[in-house]
């Protein structure tokens, strides 16, 4: 199988594919066919080296996230069969054409949804349901604001904040007020407002 591997920190020009053996599943993992990986902002930080959360040494293999098929099972894996189509979130080692992942981590995918378009979506609406729901506790009623509410991770907070009835506000530039009002939230132009003097206004200064 083919994979991507960054040497040593810096641009594009640092990323190589190298070609082995397929990986095997330890206990617990399930090896991935690999259908669809994404490429986002948090990839050119790790292969950079300047990710603030941190990250693996070179050598590594990139990517965030997956949508595949598993095709081996590793010892005591029981919730997975083989042939599902999965999506996992990675951190790195995506950019392969098979990956070991924990069995625990992965979720199923339905096979009439494209894998692109899937892999799309695991990063910024995982990071919203982390945000709103295991870091914020929002309940309903509440007030949240959204930074960059146009964006990938906005967008996601916006829609699963309104699943939970969140009084919503998002700032953005005003090309992208019509995008953010159709997702349910006020919206208030981050270039032309002072958005902590207008979110006191709407919400009475709570």
């Amino acid at each position: 199988m083919k994979r991507v591997v960054v040497d040593h920190f810096g641009g594009p020009e640092v990323l190589r594919v190298v070609q082995e053996d397929d990986p095997r599943p330890g206990p617990g993992e399930v090896r991935v066919r690999v259908l669809a990986a994404g490429v986002s902002f948090t990839d050119a930080q790790l292969r950079a080296g300047t990710y603030i959360a941190g990250g693996p040494k070179p050598p590594f293999t990139p990517g965030y996230e997956l949508v595949g098929i598993v095709e081996e099972l590793g010892a005591g894996c029981s919730r997975r069969r083989m042939g599902d189509r999965i999506g996992a979130l990675t951190v790195w080692g995506a950019d392969a054409e098979t990956v070991c992942v924990p069995e625990r981590d992965v979720v199923e995918v339905p096979e009439d949804l494209d894998p692109a378009e899937v892999v799309s979506l695991l990063f910024p609406y995982m990071t919203s349901y982390q945000a709103l729901h295991r870091t914020a506790r929002v309940q309903p009623g509440e007030s949240v604001l959204v930074h960059g509410a146009a964006g990938r991770v906005g967008v996601a907070a916006l829609e699963c904040g309104a699943q939970v009835g969140l009084h919503l506000y998002g700032t953005c530039s005003g090309r992208d007020f019509a995008t953010v009002e159709k997702l349910g939230a006020v919206p208030i132009d981050y270039r032309n407002e002072d958005f902590v003097a207008r979110i006191r206004r709407l919400t009475g200064g709570k």
